[in-house]
């Protein structure tokens, strides 16, 4: 049966609002399964506020998110759950929490200033059925700022590149769409059903692809077509090249790295753009084809595996086709994706289409400990403030929090063994 292009296209905005609708169905399909995440206000005298890092960072991280407020417009509403909270609000209490910490507080008083000024909210796991109320729900990562080999010219040594952001690369936000209108009046009997949304929840997502000379937008290269085929050389993008394939693979889950140059000096880059393809973890790869054990799993023991199996190492990395491209920094510090400078120790990435970006928050989780020779030696409780200034695409859903280590040897081998749980508070500023 053939049917007009006018109800082909009606089909097709109604297969668009289906997808659009699926992240908030299975948001509620989670909850119907038992469990939801929700914000839960906590007496701060149940909490142990002993910060275990130097006030310094903390005041450095908090001049660096004051800049990022400072670029916004003024009527910028920031979400804590169903609690909306406008910027000159949060502005101003990280503003006094700076200048109270000029004043040297001892960490009782810096206690007793969050209790007075803030309300804690923690992010828990909501259950019907009370064995599936983990105490600490949250699941802390690390990542950090490496250090590569490269060259500003290719050579046998130096023979990967690092791209820049193609211009065929683009990116299409269909929230800038009447999507809603073609089936408005199909819709009402859908909300009838169990789990659906309304047709006002709706999020739409932004989608990339490569712009076609014909106008069209496809799919943009995976990284199989980007690495092993090829599709962008000759074109300029090389923005320098490495002399190791696991470092170039493991920079763009980082997003950011410093690069020693053979020819003198140093690079610093960071994420430009990616190229759309869902993230995939090839540590959950090689867990499912039984080459490693979850727990075995770490960036450490990953990199090992790469560099005594070389032969795999295409097929490995081909498993995640996300891509990532880089720009230069102008300065030597990573930025967040909100620009500002992150502060090793005292920044989070954080899914943020869930938690407000620029919050300041309190984290409780585990970090390891390494004896003088980098072997681990344990692992010790730390609970400190931080700034929600990041986000990832491996970090997604409300119980994933990616703590920034720094870039020294040490942030390298806390962020490569970090896999920890613990509890996640976002502070909302008192009226």
């Amino acid at each position: 049966m053939m049917i007009s292009r006018r109800a082909a296209a009606r089909w097709g905005v109604f297969l668009v609002l289906l997808l659009s609708a699926a992240a908030l169905l299975s948001a509620r399909l989670s909850r119907f399964a038992g469990e939801r995440a929700v914000f839960e206000a906590v007496a701060p005298q149940a909490l142990i506020l002993d910060d275990d890092l130097d006030p310094q960072s903390l005041a450095l991280a908090l001049e660096r998110n004051l800049g990022y407020f400072d670029r916004l417009p003024q009527d910028r509403v920031f979400t804590y759950g169903t609690i909306s909270v406008g910027l000159a609000r949060l502005r101003r209490a990280q503003v006094e929490l700076l200048s109270f910490l000029a004043l040297s507080p001892a960490r009782p008083a810096l206690a007793a200033y969050l209790e007075k000024h803030f309300v804690f909210l923690e992010v828990r796991k909501k259950s019907w059925l009370p064995r599936r109320r983990p105490a600490s729900p949250i699941l802390y990562t690390g990542y950090y700022v490496p250090t590569l080999r490269g060259a500003l010219q290719p050579s046998p040594r130096f023979c990967y590149p690092l791209y820049r952001q193609p211009d065929d690369l683009v990116v299409v936000d269909l929230s800038n769409f009447d999507l809603r209108r073609p089936v408005a009046k199909l819709w009402p009997w859908l909300e009838a059903l169990p789990l659906i949304p309304k047709i006002d929840e709706l999020v739409f997502p932004k989608l990339r692809g490569r712009l076609l000379k014909n106008g069209t937008v496809v799919p943009y290269h995976a990284r199989a077509e980007i690495d092993y085929a090829g599709t962008l050389l000759d074109r300029g993008l090389e923005l320098v090249w490495v002399d190791d394939e696991i470092d170039r693979f493991f920079l763009q889950i980082q997003g950011s790295g410093k690069i020693e140059l053979a020819e003198g000096g140093s690079l610093m880059v960071g994420y430009a753009a990616a190229n759309g393809h869902p993230y995939q973890s090839i540590g959950g790869w090689l867990v499912r084809q039984e080459i490693m054990t979850r727990d075995e799993v770490s960036m450490p023991s990953i990199r090992a595996w790469l560099k005594a199996h070389p032969e795999r190492r295409q097929e490995i990395f081909t498993v995640n086709s996300s891509y990532v491209f880089f720009r230069e920094l102008p300065g030597r510090e990573p930025l967040g994706c909100d620009q500002a400078p992150l502060t090793g120790g005292r920044s989070i990435a954080t899914d943020r289409t869930l938690f407000p970006g620029g919050a300041l928050a309190w984290i409780e989780t585990r970090l390891p400990t390494f004896t003088d020779e980098g072997k681990l030696s344990g692992w010790r409780d730390s609970r400190r403030l931080v700034l929600n200034q990041d986000t990832g695409g491996a970090i997604t859903g409300p119980f994933r929090v990616d703590l920034y280590c720094g870039d020294d040897l040490a942030a390298e081998q806390t962020a490569g063994l970090m896999k920890e749980p613990g509890r996640f508070l976002l502070l909302l500023p008192r009226e």
